[in-house]
């Protein structure tokens, strides 16, 4: 096998692992978002349970990606296929952390009294950051850099939509004290919803920079 040959088999290989690392992540945050809505307390501690295996799958895509590096020592666009790679998993580790963060969140509302509704933006944010984290891990499989630029402006409307929320929340804390415990765990699944359309537009950016060369930010 040559060592071009060998270096294409080890990114597929690669990328094979980024699409199953995304696909548990998705699988996280949709699982959450459906314990949030009917306030299922064992579904949110089976998403806990999910982030140590996201975690492993980091630190094995890590590792190959060093050992990639090690032994190919890729120049150019290869050498930014690999590193693009190591950023991309990153974000994708975030956002399983910030799953497990909402469900843990979801487990502390399960025990206060009286139960309050859970206001409907806060997972109309969740969902369409889930819909962010699906359409950029698309472009990274179609390597469609127009979609990666379609994801990456949509956070700024989930960043609108966050602090009109935060500041209803906000407010009802001020008339409505008997609850104010349930309403700061809100507002923190609020936060960490946000946070996840965060690092989705992250993983769009590093599509564009793996495609392009060219990170968004740079303009």
């Amino acid at each position: 096998m040559t060592a071009r040959i060998e270096f294409q088999h080890e990114m597929t290989l690669l990328h094979q692992s980024i699409m199953r690392m995304g696909a548990s992540v998705e699988k996280m945050i949709r699982e959450a978002i459906e314990a949030l809505v009917d306030l299922d307390l064992a579904k949110a501690s089976a998403v806990i349970a999910q982030d140590d295996g996201v975690d492993q799958m980091e630190r094995e895509i890590d590792r190959h990606c060093v050992e990639i590096i090690a032994r190919q020592q890729p120049v150019a666009s290869d050498l930014r296929d690999v590193t693009s790679t190591l950023k991309l998993i990153t974000d994708l580790e975030r956002i399983a952390d910030h799953a497990s963060d909402i469900s843990e969140r979801i487990l502390a509302l399960g025990q206060l009294e009286p139960q309050i509704a859970v206001p409907h933006d806060i997972v109309t944010i969740a969902n369409q950051a889930s819909q962010m984290l699906h359409g950029a891990l698309d472009a990274y499989i179609l390597r469609d850099v127009v979609q990666a630029e379609a994801i990456i402006q949509m956070d700024e409307k989930i960043d609108e939509r966050y602090e009109n929320l935060k500041a209803y929340l906000t407010h009802l804390m001020k008339v409505d004290p008997a609850n104010v415990d349930q309403l700061v765990e809100m507002l923190l699944i609020c936060k960490y919803a946000e946070r996840i359309a965060d690092h989705a537009q992250n993983v769009a950016e590093w599509v564009v920079y793996y495609i392009q060369g060219r990170y968004k930010h740079e303009s």
